[in-house]
């Protein structure tokens, strides 16, 4: 048997290449340890069981995109031919995408998982739904888009967003998904009705 890995990062990659390609539920402990190449106690020493293991690989890439997503949003500028929320919606699709290109194994991960461990997060820990909400509210109070139910309107927007790219990682739409930048944008600005406010 290898000898185990003394860090958690090749455990952990390990775990999401497993994930992905099996399934959370089909892919054991003697599985993940197998395809580490080390021992089931090496896991074990890491985290105290299979759970454990999806529920902090969940949590660390959720942070990571709301991370990127923050980032993306807040270092927007406003341009002369076009509102701030028109940059920042644009800025955060691609910088989403581009993980999701670059790092499509954790854009896989969190989609495939991310309804089974939302519901255990806290009720106050911010999601990407959250970001998205709170973009709304803040163009609202600029003015920049006209009065709506921003938690309704994020729904349909992080709906575009998604399956936008489930449509590219089961070849239903050709990758790399930054290539869709542009047409997200455009349908998310038109829902929103940037330009209408009165």
């Amino acid at each position: 048997m290898p000898r185990p890995p003394k860090a958690r990062a090749p455990l952990k990659q390990a775990a999401l290449e497993l994930f992905v390609e099996r399934g959370v539920h089909a892919a054991g402990i003697r599985e993940l340890a197998r395809h580490a190449g080390c021992s089931e106690a090496a896991l074990y020493r890491h985290w105290e069981n299979k759970e454990a293991l999806v529920r902090a690989l969940y949590v660390e890439h959720l942070a990571e995109v709301m991370a990127l997503l923050d980032a993306a949003i807040t270092t927007a500028k406003a341009a002369a031919s076009e509102p701030l929320i028109a940059v920042q919606v644009r800025q955060a699709v691609k910088a989403a995408y581009r993980l999701y290109d670059e790092q499509p194994l954790v854009f896989r991960f969190i989609l495939l998982i991310q309804h089974e461990l939302a519901k255990e997060l806290p009720p106050d820990y911010r999601v990407p739904n959250d970001v998205v909400i709170d973009l709304i509210k803040a163009a609202i109070a600029r003015n920049e888009i006209p009065p709506c139910d921003p938690a309704l309107h994020a729904s349909w927007l992080v709906g575009m967003f998604l399956e936008t790219a489930t449509f590219v990682l089961y070849g239903r739409l050709p990758g790399p998904l930054s290539q869709h930048v542009d047409g997200v944008t455009a349908a998310v600005l038109r829902v929103l009705r940037v330009g209408e406010a009165r």
